[in-house]
């Protein structure tokens, strides 16, 4: 590298990296660019993007494995998620008006289990945005999931307004009468 403490240069490589999915040679240069740099928000962003990603590709290669046999085979554990909740709380810090750390820490609330909280991040993100269809629909999910069908159905009809039109199978799933 010509430039050793040039954060941008990390982070133009890393992204080069996750291009080709190489994700750990992504990670390696995104710690880089974030110590060069601890100001540079869209390291952090990418680093959790990243490690995500890397959650989600450990999780289905799990699902794959009928026996579970081999027990040394790396497990999904909530610290890991805690860790990329950590880089969107950073992200939120250094840049509080970027609606997608909002909505990603939200999404990832959510598969913590943290409802109330994701629905924060949701109300922020339609606050920054009011017209990110993601943030309407799943937070109508989660509104619906807690019982609060209402608000839920809403949030999903104004989903749907703005072109996720799978909301509307949702919503006529929770207004049928029942027979």
């Amino acid at each position: 590298m010509k430039d050793p403490k040039n954060a941008i240069h990390y982070y133009a490589r890393a992204l080069d990296f996750y291009l080709v999915q190489d994700f750990d040679n992504a990670m390696q240069d995104l710690d880089s660019a974030i110590v060069c740099d601890p100001t540079l928000f869209t390291a952090y962003f990418s680093r959790a993007l990243i490690s995500y990603k890397q959650l989600e590709f450990r999780k289905r290669d799990r699902k794959f494995e009928l026996d579970n046999v081999d027990e040394k085979l790396p497990q999904v554990r909530t610290i890991d998620y805690t860790r990329i909740r950590e880089d969107l709380d950073e992200v939120i810090e250094l840049q509080p008006d970027f609606v997608y750390a909002y909505y990603n820490r939200g999404n990832i609330l959510t598969v913590m289990k943290d409802y109330h909280a994701a629905l924060a991040d949701y109300n922020k993100a339609i606050e920054l945005d009011n017209h990110f269809a993601d943030a309407y629909y799943n937070r109508g999910l989660i509104h619906i999931f807690l019982g609060n069908n209402r608000q839920g159905i809403s949030d999903l009809s104004k989903a749907g307004e703005l072109g996720i039109f799978s909301a509307y199978n949702i919503i006529k799933r929770f207004t049928m009468p029942t027979e």
